[in-house]
């Protein structure tokens, strides 16, 4: 057999598993919200780069962090420093000659390469093989799956949490802990999958206390290092080591983040502005679309994917459907829902609850809808943030 055929048969083989699969799906999508971007940010005359249309709104952030390390802007601090971090040492490894947009790209694709690995994973044990390519297309059908190209922390969450949980699934407590110590230095949320994996231990040893206390639950004191080495380096950088707490008095920008318990009030109110509008008291305009109705739209899908999952009799769902509870009441504590659809991109509750309920289904054509329901609203939110106007 010549060289060339034996190089066939080997890419052959490995497009057929779960790492060659995911990796030919990204490398394909990010080249096509490249080029929509790029062309989206042409024809309306903002594109100085090919990867400018990445670097809206977050994105500034990151770069302040990169730029000043936390020092020069307080609120910053906001902001965890694992993305930051990662894009730096992919700038440095490149002698300061790859810019920072495009080694935004390159962490983003190798950890959207690794999340949708994780997430084929995770489906393949949970549910099973036939249906696994579901997930993907589930992911990058999400209204807010853009967030995974652009110059933001979603891949490198999205990858961590997901692996986390499947090492969690194959009971592998030491690199789950390690991954969740990188994942508290990344987002806010970890703490939902720290919960995950947590209760995914307590499953492991049928929620027994007398199973589940032994040697191996200390692996989770590895999960709060990310977090605590951040606070230590802010406590340096910025004389507060509880600086990523205190950012929101140091600017304007988040005046509307305003700490509520009462998530019931919150969502009230967000539906009292649906109501204003269908009686005409208020605009319907893109605002209330992206910042009241498909924030509520995805904490509806999150509370009844969690409440179908408490619904199946086995109970390797029951870790999902709590967290998904859980993450409700996270999203809305600010009291309000804006970019609610950002942050459940990377619940792992609504995907696995959509793949057990089309298990069965011989021709789902409601997930069909769905998808392409998901594509459309994507495609606004991606054209909106690429004009510099808020998606989320």
């Amino acid at each position: 057999m010549s060289r060339i055929k034996k190089i066939q048969q080997a890419v052959k083989i490995f497009s057929k598993t779960d790492i060659g699969i995911a990796l030919w799906i990204v490398l394909g999508w990010k080249v096509l919200m490249s080029i929509i971007g790029f062309a989206i940010d042409v024809h309306f005359g903002g594109a100085a780069s090919f990867f400018d249309h990445t670097m809206h709104w977050d994105a500034g952030w990151y770069l302040a962090i990169i730029h000043g390390q936390y020092v020069d802007i307080l609120a910053s601090s906001a902001f965890y420093p694992l993305f930051p971090l990662l894009v730096s040492v992919v700038h440095s490894l490149g002698f300061g000659l790859i810019d920072y947009p495009i080694s935004g790209q390159i962490v983003n694709t190798i950890a959207l390469w690794f999340a949708l690995v994780a997430a084929l994973k995770i489906t393949t044990t949970l549910i099973g093989k036939s249906e696994k390519k579901w997930i993907i297309i589930l992911i990058l059908c999400a209204p807010a799956a853009f967030f995974l190209h652009v110059f933001y922390s979603e891949a490198i969450f999205m990858a961590l949490s997901f692996w986390a949980y499947y090492l969690a699934l194959t009971r592998r407590w030491f690199s789950v802990g390690v991954l969740l110590a990188l994942l508290t230095a990344t987002r806010l949320p970890s703490v939902l999958i720290v919960a995950l994996c947590g209760l995914e231990f307590l499953r492991a040893y049928d929620w027994k206390p007398k199973q589940f206390f032994n040697k191996k639950i200390l692996f989770f004191l590895l999960a709060p290092l990310g977090f605590i080495g951040y606070s230590i380096y802010l406590s340096f950088a910025q004389a507060d080591p509880f600086g990523m707490f205190h950012a929101y008095s140091h600017t304007t920008d988040w005046i509307y983040q305003v700490f509520n318990p009462n998530i019931i009030e919150t969502i009230a109110k967000a539906l009292y502005q649906i109501v204003r509008s269908l009686i005409g008291l208020r605009p319907f305009n893109s605002e209330l679309f992206v910042n009241i109705m498909l924030p509520l739209a995805s904490l509806f899908l999150l509370g009844l994917a969690s409440i179908y999952l408490f619904g199946k009799t086995r109970r390797k769902y029951l870790p999902l459907g709590i967290v998904g509870i859980l993450s409700i009441i996270m999203f809305t504590l600010n009291s309000n829902v804006v970019s609610v659809h950002r942050y459940v991109l990377p619940s792992l509750t609504i995907y696995i609850a959509v793949m057990v309920f089309i298990k069965n289904i011989k021709k789902p054509y409601i997930l069909y809808i769905g998808c392409f329901l998901g594509l459309i609203i994507q495609a606004f939110l991606y054209v909106a943030f690429v004009r510099v106007l808020f998606a989320g």
